[in-house]
């Protein structure tokens, strides 16, 4: 190997190793996380008729990752926000429960307080509750994306599957 592998392999072991580094990836779940994860799995055994919303793609990959089955409908679509309060209540029924998982940002928030709002007025149940028992959890998370870093944790349920 060259010097200038030697030194730049250095550097990269440098950078990774360092104390800074190595808290910032930690490798076992904390307590709030596993919270988070128990959460999640119990979804659809704890509420029947469950119907999750969320903002994009990557929200709905990273809860099936977690095991989530009930279903998921997104927000970011081709159709415009009262088509999609029409798709919920339809999809939830009379006896559905609604779990509004959009983000903690923002924008997700103008999101929730609409679909909330419009769901009430049609009778739909949300899981307000239980939506905010998850933003206690998530810390400083803000978005459902981060929920991936749970996956990369030794002792996640998850870990092994991966």
């Amino acid at each position: 190997m060259g010097r200038k592998n030697v030194d730049s392999q250095r550097r990269k072991g440098e950078l990774t190793g360092t104390p800074e580094k190595r808290h910032m990836r930690p490798t076992k779940l904390q307590d709030n996380e596993r919270a988070l994860l128990e959460i999640l799995q119990s979804l659809d055994a704890k509420y029947e008729n469950l119907i999750i919303v969320v903002e994009g793609n990557r929200d709905v990959a990273i809860l099936r990752s977690l095991g989530v089955k009930a279903p998921i409908i997104k927000t970011q679509s081709s159709l415009p926000r009262h088509r999609i309060v029409e798709k919920i209540v339809e999809v939830a029924g009379k006896k559905g429960n609604v779990l509004i998982l959009t983000d903690y940002d923002r924008e997700g928030m103008k999101i929730f307080r609409y679909l909330e709002k419009e769901l009430e007025l049609s009778g739909a149940k949300t899981l307000q509750g239980v939506r905010r028992r998850i933003r206690k959890y998530m810390a400083t998370w803000r978005c459902i994306e981060e929920f991936v870093s749970l996956l990369d944790r030794s002792d996640s349920p998850e870990a092994s599957h991966q």
